[in-house]
């Protein structure tokens, strides 16, 4: 039974102002008491069975934080399969944010049949094992994203370097993802921009010497990540942010929702297109370990100790404690928020909340101040 629980955004508004708005991720932080006490070889099953959202990726960081706590060398065929299953999740999460959840935030009809039809193309990579042949479906994979996504192969769209050249790629491209680019370019390219900085792609070094230190020190730091003293921002955005598509986009219109919208895109193409890199591990000596995957909706990390074959204590830190965390990318972004009245001021948010795309299911609750 999974344990992701609910992010609860609690809304105030006054004549279309948002007055105060917080999230707050409401969920039991169980994982020490249920990997504790158990052989490590169970962290990865357990991990994927109990975190319901980007249950690949979990399962991934897991089964690296034990391999490197028990001291094991690393299989390039072990690490290679599980590099495959987390670009393969990517894709399809990115695939179902554009062609299902934000259409509907945008009254449009989802496409659930073509979601679908990605999913019978990515199922290779999803279930990749060690040695399996990873591009087997490749071909298939890439005409289907060409379809509902792009309009183009995904190496095209990746030479889209400008606005001038995406608003010609928006002009051309009659598949469901670009419509949506469309709609929300067009009327939310702006909305909820902030000033967070960005957590820095995941590498060995910082989080070794940087992250693990700061987690070990903080009994807190699953609940309100911090780095180098203050909130940061993680996901598509984050680790796009050279593109220059996505950096121009961020140029001309703040770290928001378009500029989120476009790093998606980006970031798919990129992963159809290769799909190592995505997740490490270091052993810190002692049976310790901290392991991390670059999940689609941003950094999650895994912290492991291991005595005689058992799991001695275990801590994740998800990627919607980061972007949700109390001086973040959301509470950046909607302060000062206003619209037309109460009911555009709680779609604002909403879209806000989407384009950050917390790993929990999400409730609203709104009143007026």
């Amino acid at each position: 039974m999974a344990i992701d629980g609910e992010l609860v955004v609690r809304l105030e508004t006054d004549a279309g102002r948002v007055t105060h708005a917080s999230a707050r991720a409401e969920r039991p932080r169980l994982a020490a008491r249920l990997f504790t006490g158990r052989r490590a070889a169970e962290a990865p099953a357990l991990a994927g069975a109990l975190y319901a959202i980007c249950a690949r990726s979990q399962a991934a960081a897991a089964e690296a934080a034990v391999e490197a706590a028990q001291g094991e060398g690393e299989d390039a065929a072990r690490r290679d399969a599980r590099d495959a299953r987390i670009a393969a999740e990517t894709i399809h999460e990115h695939a179902w944010r554009l062609l299902v959840d934000w259409p509907r935030l945008a009254g449009r009809a989802p496409e659930v049949a073509r979601l679908a039809q990605g999913r019978s193309r990515l199922a290779p990579r999803l279930a990749a094992r060690p040695g399996a042949a990873l591009d087997a479906a490749r071909d298939e994979t890439v005409a289907w994203a060409r379809e509902a996504l792009f309009g183009v192969s995904p190496r095209e769209f990746l030479a889209v370097e400008s606005l001038e050249a995406l608003h010609r790629w928006l002009a051309s491209a009659e598949t469901p993802a670009a419509a949506l680019a469309r709609l929300v370019l067009a009327e939310r390219a702006a909305l909820g921009a902030g000033d967070v900085e960005y957590l820095p792609p995941a590498a060995p070094t910082w989080i070794a010497r940087g992250l693990a230190p700061a987690l070990d020190a903080d009994p807190g730091f699953d609940d309100r990540p911090h780095w180098q003293g203050g909130a940061r921002e993680t996901g598509a955005l984050a680790r796009t942010a050279g593109h220059p598509l996505v950096a121009a986009a961020v140029g001309a219109w703040g770290r928001g929702v378009g500029a989120r919208l476009v790093a998606r895109l980006v970031e798919t193409a990129a992963a159809l297109e290769a799909f190592g890199g995505r997740h490490g591990a270091v052993d810190l000596g002692e049976g310790s370990a901290i392991a991390w995957a670059e999940t689609a909706r941003g950094l999650l990390v895994h912290r492991v100790g291991v005595e005689d074959g058992r799991i001695a204590g275990y801590r994740i830190v998800a990627p919607t404690e980061w972007n949700f965390h109390p001086d973040g990318a959301f509470a950046r972004g909607v302060r000062g928020l206003a619209a037309a009245d109460e009911a555009g001021a709680e779609a604002a948010v909403r879209w806000i909340v989407a384009s950050l795309d917390p790993c929990v299911a999400v409730r609203f609750e709104a009143g007026h101040a």
